[in-house]
């Protein structure tokens, strides 16, 4: 069993709820009696994918901080709900019998590849977080041993970074949505005419 604390710098967390994009931390640390509660949000949304906290606010109130707290995971929640209702594609998410299982021995770069639906938060696990082109790292290489995979989310045009063990397999062509090819072009589009400029530049 793991017993070691979650620290951010001198203050424990106490409580956290990830939802959606941000996660929203309790932090404590009664030795600091002038504000030994402090509630902030952490992201992940940087190359690296290390922890960045943010919007910190403290105090000596408990049931301040606590109804800080929990009036962000409201409106994170309320943010995830709207997001959700702007999508315009079937939310349906994508599964095994949808794609040629992944072989590590396949190259997969520029080709449309499913994220594991597990892999992906729990509000997240529908068709428009899944679908992603696969343009560089290591991971896209057949037998490579490194694990990188860099994307481009077809529904979002979102750049992110997984590993090659997050990746289903790929997609099959008969079950590519048609907003999926018409994304998928323009995409192309945008990354060639991007190359080209890169090109002239030199």
């Amino acid at each position: 069993m793991d017993d070691s604390k979650r620290m951010v710098d001198t203050y424990e967390v106490k409580h956290a709820i990830h939802v959606g994009d941000k996660e929203i931390l309790f932090l404590v640390d009664e030795k600091i009696t002038s504000c030994p509660y402090i509630v902030c949000n952490c992201s992940w949304d940087n190359p690296l994918g290390v922890d960045q906290y943010s919007d910190a606010m403290g105090s000596a109130d408990y049931l301040e901080m606590m109804t800080e707290f929990t009036e962000r995971v409201r409106k994170q929640l309320e943010a995830v709900k709207a997001e959700r209702n702007k999508i315009t594609v079937p939310l349906q998410p994508f599964t095994l019998k949808h794609c040629i299982p992944s072989d590590y021995k396949e190259n997969i770069e520029n080709k449309v590849v499913i994220i594991r639906a597990e892999c992906l938060r729990p509000e997240y696990r529908t068709t428009d977080k899944q679908l992603v082109l696969a343009i560089g790292g290591f991971g896209v290489h057949g037998n490579s041993r490194g694990r990188a995979v860099y994307t481009v989310n077809l529904y979002s045009g979102k750049e992110s970074r997984w590993n090659r063990e997050n990746i289903l397999g790929t997609l099959k062509p008969e079950y590519m949505p048609d907003w999926a090819k018409e994304r998928l072009k323009q995409i192309q589009r945008e990354r060639q005419a991007k190359q080209q400029k890169c090109e002239q530049e030199r």
